[in-house]
């Protein structure tokens, strides 16, 4: 299903009100066609069924109006002089008359034979002097066999021919013709058969052209079929058709499903041989063009919908896409993400507004990072400043250290103390240059946690850098922030010995510097409020030393390097500065070496 897109104002947009403009026009096609295609296949059921059975009710006439051909010529034979002379010639003394006579039949036999269409036998057998002449000379004639004779309707039953045992259809005509309904002996028996052969033949020609499987049903015997069917078949047809014909015993047209598939059928009694002729279609053949007339219909309008859908598509990219894109670009600029660029489409209507809001947000940005530049160039007049001023705090400690080491006359103390005092000093109130290497940086930190530890005892640092690092370039007083924070916040509430471990390592696309220390850690929720005061561009608290640390790394290293604050396996807090190389600084990359 689709989903529906809504705009801004929570309207249905464009491309949704096309695509159900698409669907709304195919509906009604596709329902006015479904209806019509059962209409339409309905009338063609109705005249298959109709027609079928006028094909059916015709192939039946033919085959009995040769079979009562086939019978009327039993009474010319019957009335024939010569055979009516046969009766007359006992067999047992046989003369030249005899057989002048038996051949003579024999020949009016074989052309009254030859005369029809199909293939039969004309037999003619006197019982009185036991002679028979037939053109069938491989069936045995006598008195038994003539015994159980037919002449009422045709008989069904095997009888042999030249072609060996074939089943045909039999019928005796008996004389003296006053006497059929009288018993007594007869005259005369003159037979005529033909092979169930002859109506495969004609229900093979008339399955020429046709979908049907037709067949003549007998409740008695098997069924004749054409050669080229399925027995199983046409056997399970059988039974299914001697249940159809309890509701119409002489002929009908009726849909029926058979085998879980639909079939018509068709079926007329023949009333000289007393069998049905059945002829079963199979619907899925019959409605073959009609159902393919359907698929390519439904194959038109799956090409029409999916036309429709690559028109809608089209339409989407090129104008609903940009119309998106103008409206995340503009939510994206109120949300302050005044980098964000939208990507140019294809050359339309809309790549001119697309190439223009770029350009109106690059130079809103532009204008807003030389804000920014201004503003961390005052913050560095500041800290020049602030370098040049001596903090009284740690002033007066240092002096109220000096004067106590004085007093107890620990003249060395006071040597090496104002020495690493002196050097401190030195470095911090130089403004002149504010690059550095590591090297020198490292120097002032040793300095400045000398002078700590010679105050405290139980302050111990320890020192872990790579030697290849010493010479990288950097902002002055960059690390000394994060050495201050963790002896003024970490000290404070440890008790013991304090430990402040310095490392510095590469990576693959920077360096970094990190001091941890064993001090007082602090709160989850403490440190997540730190990490998000970084990124404000002023703000009132205690993190200002380090907000300005990391501006300052992101101003010169890029956005993507900044300030490290976690929890230390120590027990503290781990600091440090994470420089990542090639970012987007506005400082040169040879400024840093």
């Amino acid at each position: 299903m689709f989903k529906i897109r809504r705009g801004t104002a929570g309207k249905i947009n464009i491309f949704t009100k096309v695509m159900i403009v698409i669907v709304l026009m195919l509906i009604p096609i596709i329902v006015m066609y479904d209806s019509s295609n059962k209409t339409s296949t309905e009338v063609v059921e109705q005249e298959l069924l109709q027609i079928n059975l006028n094909r059916i009710r015709f192939f039946v006439e033919q085959m009995d109006v040769e079979a009562n051909r086939l019978w009327r010529a039993a009474f010319v034979v019957a009335t024939d002089p010569d055979a009516l002379q046969l009766q007359l010639m006992p067999s047992s003394k046989p003369d030249y008359s005899l057989l002048a006579s038996k051949r003579l039949l024999l020949q009016k036999l074989d052309m009254q034979s030859t005369s029809f269409e199909w293939v039969n036998d004309f037999t003619v057998y006197s019982p009185q002097s036991d002679v028979v002449v037939s053109t069938n000379l491989k069936q045995t004639y006598d008195a038994d066999y003539f015994r159980n004779a037919s002449q009422e309707r045709w008989d069904y039953r095997v009888i042999v021919t030249d072609r060996g045992p074939e089943k045909a259809f039999v019928r005796d005509l008996i004389t003296p013709f006053e006497q059929l309904s009288k018993q007594g002996d007869p005259n005369l028996y003159v037979e005529v058969t033909f092979t169930s052969n002859n109506l495969v033949k004609m229900l093979e020609r008339f399955m020429q052209g046709s979908v049907g499987q037709p067949f003549l049903y007998h409740p008695d015997f098997e069924p004749i079929m054409p050669r080229e069917l399925d027995p199983e078949l046409i056997g399970a047809m059988a039974e299914q058709f001697a249940i159809i014909k309890a509701q119409n015993p002489t002929e009908g047209a009726v849909k029926i499903t058979f085998r879980d598939e639909p079939y018509l059928v068709n079926y007329v009694t023949s009333t000289s041989l007393g069998w049905y002729l059945v002829d079963f279609q199979p619907m899925k053949k019959v409605l073959a063009p009609i159902n393919h007339s359907k698929r390519m219909f439904y194959a038109a309008g799956l090409l029409l919908l999916l036309m429709g859908i690559a028109s809608a598509g089209l339409l989407y990219r090129n104008v609903q896409k940009p119309i998106n894109d103008l409206i995340r670009a503009v939510r994206s600029l109120r949300r302050g993400a005044y980098d964000h660029r939208i990507k140019r489409g294809p050359h339309n209507e809309f790549h001119y507004l697309i190439e223009q809001f770029n350009l109106m947000s690059e130079d809103i940005q532009t204008l807003i990072d030389k804000v920014y530049t201004e503003q961390l160039h005052a913050k560095e007049s500041s800290l020049k400043h602030l370098q040049a001023q001596i903090n009284p705090h740690f002033l007066y400690n240092n002096f109220a250290f000096i004067q106590s080491m004085a007093q107890l006359e620990r003249t060395k103390v006071i040597v090496a103390f104002t020495q690493h005092l002196s050097q401190y000093y030195r470095y911090t109130t130089r403004t002149e240059q504010q690059l550095t290497s590591l090297a020198e940086e490292m120097e002032l930190i040793r300095n400045y946690l000398e002078i700590h530890r010679m105050q405290s005892e139980r302050l111990h640092f320890h020192e872990h850098i790579e030697e290849g690092m010493m010479s990288i370039l950097m902002p002055r007083l960059l690390f000394q922030p994060l050495v201050e924070n963790a002896i003024v916040h970490g000290m404070e509430g440890k008790i013991g010995k304090f430990e402040v471990v310095i490392t510095g390592k590469m990576s693959e696309d920077g360096w970094e510097l990190i001091i941890e220390d064993n001090g007082a850690s602090m709160h989850q929720d403490d440190l997540e409020s730190l990490r998000y005061s970084l990124s404000l561009q002023a703000s009132g608290d205690s993190s200002l030393g380090l907000r300005n640390v990391h501006q300052r790394l992101r101003h010169y290293f890029g956005q993507s390097s900044g300030l490290l604050i976690e929890h230390s396996s120590l027990g503290g807090l781990r600091v440090g500065l994470m420089i990542k190389d090639g970012g987007d600084s506005d400082v040169g990359s040879s400024d840093r070496r």
